[in-house]
């Protein structure tokens, strides 16, 4: 039995699933772990969990393989992106990963765009300046701790970090590389002129590949610990997004794909870089070589449900089907939630509004207003967040009639439902909960030419998915919580009130 393995490293827990040649989920092991806050706006993570996590999860891989008699023929790794780990010359972390989430570059980030200007940025690397990215956390650490700065030998990223325990090779691709704010997106390579503003030289980066390159193999430690052999081949497939965005179909212009995890993620295909007047939709190399994806993203949304569950449903908290019942309870509240609104900004504001001094709020809540009302405004604040997004993204690229949506919150038939209504398209539920391990499983077999092309390999895999219609009547009362949230938004941040917040 031939099989690929794809190594999906999420922010929250990393999955390790095997596939067999048809696309197949035959086994999954995963492995939580948690963000450390050691203090406000500063979010890090040990990266020691990721390889634990990866000979854990990999061994979950091996065992299966053992007993059934299998052989995996790659390793395909995906990963969260746009966070940095500083490592030193013998191939240790010098200190705890400074994370996508974390804020403390915003001054950094506002100095950068008044000497040079947010367009100058976005028209060579199609990011905004943001905390999110790479560069801005490359030059605080130069400015706020030298010394490990100096000792620093290599910036990687968190694939790029697992890629070295597999493989002992400091290697990166495109997608990953396109979210660092360090590469010209045009040429696929380092620029200049951005290491320099970093105060690096391009020996401190990774190695560029194209996604889906296969890049060495199992080292003999690591198969040891993991039970694989050695030499297996490890191919990285690219950031976890554009992963997903393959599986779910967006090869293809006039369809999109909204993808729930930890926050949300939504991206549309483009064969050549794409640009929003306004700066707002960021363009970036997509998991198959040479194209391109615009995306616009939300930074927390799944986590903001699993914070509401952990701290106002504690009854459920060994109950298997806790999101089960949230889910019923959401169900009886209303379209509106009882007038209950939720801005999803529990870690800042990516798109629309790109505001990283934004905060969550939960607003007009009364002595009526039950659990229910509240979990079902997470469900349309997240929705009703993603719809403003693909406005945007519809403005810039044309229309969008369908809307592919994958992650843990849409095993929920209610949220699916209001993301349909929301977003007035057409939604389609993947049969395949897990599109980033799938998106890598692709890649990785059209390597391999186990599929001529990223397309044959989508229809030969994938199953008819879930369709939720929109409900045309609904619309008006969409756009009153629309106009309604962008009036509370904009009372709050005009008013200056994030700013007064910021501690």
């Amino acid at each position: 039995m031939k099989t690929i393995i794809s190594l999906d490293v999420g922010t929250s827990s990393m999955r390790t699933v095997v596939f067999d040649l048809e696309g197949r989920n035959l086994h999954q092991t995963s492995s939580e772990y948690h963000t450390i806050f050691p203090k406000p706006s500063y979010v890090e993570e040990d990266p020691e969990t990721w390889r634990r996590a990866a000979v854990e999860t990999l061994s979950g891989a091996a065992a299966y393989l053992k007993a059934n008699k299998g052989e995996a023929l790659a390793i395909s790794i995906t990963s969260q992106r746009a966070s940095v780990i500083p490592m030193g010359k013998d191939g240790y972390p010098l200190s705890y990963a400074i994370m996508w989430q974390d804020k403390r570059t915003i001054p950094i980030c506002d100095d950068l765009i008044k000497t040079y200007g947010l367009p100058a940025f976005y028209h060579k690397t199609g990011l905004r300046v943001n905390p999110f990215f790479v560069l801005n956390k490359i030059i605080w650490l130069r400015e706020n701790a030298p010394d490990l700065f100096k000792a620093t030998a290599k910036f990687i990223g968190v694939q790029d970090y697992v890629t070295y325990q597999l493989t002992g090779k400091y290697v990166t691709d495109w997608t990953q590389a396109s979210r660092t704010m360090l590469m010209d997106l045009k040429t696929f390579r380092w620029d200049p002129e951005l290491l320099q503003l970093a105060g690096i030289g391009e020996e401190k980066l990774c190695d560029l590949v194209p996604p889906g390159s296969s890049v060495g193999g199992l080292t003999a430690e690591l198969a040891a610990e993991c039970g694989l052999p050695e030499g297996v081949p490890v191919i990285i497939s690219g950031g976890d997004q554009q992963n997903a965005a393959i599986a779910l179909g967006i090869t293809h212009p006039g369809v999109a794909e909204a993808n729930t995890g930890t926050g949300s993620f939504v991206l549309s295909y483009s064969d050549r870089p794409v640009f929003e007047k306004d700066c707002r939709v960021l363009c970036q190399a997509s998991a198959i070589a040479g194209k391109y994806v615009a995306e616009t993203s939300i930074f927390n949304t799944g986590a903001i449900f699993r914070w509401f569950k952990e701290q106002f449903y504690p009854e459920l908290a060994d109950d298997p089907n806790a999101f089960t019942v949230m889910d019923k309870q959401a169900g009886k509240a209303p379209v509106g939630s009882h007038g209950v609104v939720m801005l999803p900004h529990f870690e800042g504001s990516a798109a629309p509004y790109w505001n990283p001094m934004a905060k969550g709020v939960f607003f007009n809540l009364g002595l009526g207003v039950t659990r229910g009302d509240m979990t079902r405004s997470i469900m349309e604040g997240i929705a009703m967040e993603i719809a403003e997004n693909l406005r945007l993204m519809r403005g810039m690229i044309g229309g969008i009639d369908r809307v592919s949506v994958a992650g843990g919150m849409v095993k929920s038939d209610l949220f699916c439902r209001i993301q349909a209504d929301a977003y007035q398209a057409i939604v389609l539920r993947s049969a395949n909960a897990e599109a980033t391990a799938l998106g890598a499983f692709i890649n990785a077999a059209v390597t391999l030419g186990i599929f001529p092309d990223h397309t044959g390999a989508l229809e030969a895999v994938t199953s008819a998915p879930k369709i939720f219609q929109p409900i045309s009547e609904l619309a008006p009362v969409y756009q009153t919580i629309a106009d309604l949230r962008n009036s509370l938004y904009n009372a709050l941040n005009d008013g200056g009130v994030y700013r007064k917040f910021m501690i």
